[in-house]
């Protein structure tokens, strides 16, 4: 009886070993086969969409970790839409996991992140004017530009941080080249108008001394046939003062070569005789200028209009206004200057009519 039950344990272990040899040559096979067709790979997915699979997932993964965390470049942060999603597969052989695969994840991940930069923006009166990568180079820039510039100028520099999603940025010499255009252009603006207030209180000292000596020397005539001027009736051509007189005067550099007659501007100016408009134009320190020959070698000066109702030619007569006081050219106030010229010499006209 045990002999039978031996032999029959011999037979069944026989068998077994002989399934388990056919188990593992069939696995071998399958695993031979699997192996020649399939490898190992991780499928990455973003936002459920297959991007590529690659052979290592740790590495990739480094590199994503790595890309996300740079802050060189003046790179402040980056923020991505969603990570990769990583899953084990068995794929074809013929599937691409190489370098080529993890450019292509990255791609991907680079669309999805918004990066952000740090620079530093140099600002004139408060606008930013132009944007450098390190506070450092902001502060040379503006410490140089304050050197040589007037506390009174109203330019103010400044440093702020600035936060932007595009990668653009000025270099020194860009930054200089701005910065200093609109440096100059200040100075430039505030030298003006320092020097045209120089001449507002030059111009307001003249018109007060003026108004002084006027106030000392004044004598107020009127329009309407006063005196004669070898042989023919003169008048004077607008009413108003006699501001300043024919003749040297000491707050003078020059002999003045008629006189001035201070009226309103507007004024409307007669000839003080008929006569012929020789010129009737502008005419430098004399302004707007009509000057009306009368023959026999006598000519009338009219200076400083603010406007000349005549021109070359015309005849005109004692009703006819032929222009209007200003206080055009070299003049501190609205006045006539009248002249009376004899053979192209100045007279004084008040020994003609007055």
């Amino acid at each position: 009886m045990n002999f039978i039950l031996l032999s029959y344990i011999k037979y069944f272990t026989k068998e077994i070993a002989k399934i388990i040899r056919l188990v593992l040559i069939g696995s071998s096979i399958i695993l031979t086969v699997v192996c020649i067709k399939y490898k190992p790979a991780y499928k990455v997915t973003i936002n459920d969409e297959t991007i590529a699979y690659v052979s290592d997932k740790d590495v990739l993964e480094a590199k994503v970790n790595k890309y996300i965390e740079d802050t060189s470049n003046n790179i402040a942060f980056r923020e991505i839409e969603a990570l990769p999603q990583y899953e084990f597969k068995l794929i074809s052989r013929r599937v691409d996991t190489s370098y080529e695969s993890e450019k292509t994840v990255m791609l991907a991940v680079n669309n999805l992140t918004t990066t952000t930069y740090k620079f530093y923006a140099i600002t004139a009166n408060g606008e930013q004017k132009s944007l450098v990568t390190s506070q450092e180079e902001a502060e040379n820039i503006v410490s140089a530009l304050k050197q040589d510039l007037d506390e009174k100028v109203e330019l103010e520099f400044g440093i702020v941080d600035v936060y932007t999603t595009e990668n653009t940025f000025n270099s020194s010499e860009e930054a200089n080249s701005i910065l200093n255009e609109i440096k100059v252009a200040k100075v430039t603006e505030y030298e003006e108008k320092k020097a045209e207030e120089e001449r507002q209180a030059r111009i307001a000292a003249q018109r007060a001394m003026a108004t002084k000596y006027a106030a000392a020397t004044s004598t107020t005539v009127s329009t309407g046939p006063v005196g004669s001027v070898n042989g023919m009736s003169f008048c004077v051509p607008v009413s108003g003062s006699i501001s300043s007189r024919f003749g040297a005067r000491g707050s003078r550099a020059y002999t003045h070569t008629g006189l001035d007659l201070a009226t309103s501007a507007g004024t409307g100016i007669r000839p003080a005789a008929a006569g012929t408009v020789v010129f009737a134009a502008y005419k430098g320190s004399y302004g707007n200028l009509i000057i009306v020959d009368h023959g026999n070698g006598v000519q009338t000066y009219y200076a400083h209009c603010s406007a000349l109702y005549v021109s070359a030619g015309q005849s005109v007569d004692t009703g006819t206004t032929i222009g209007a006081v200003g206080s055009t050219g070299n003049s501190t106030g609205p006045h006539l200057h009248f002249e009376i010229r004899i053979n192209g010499t100045p007279v004084n006209p008040e020994g003609y009519l007055f």
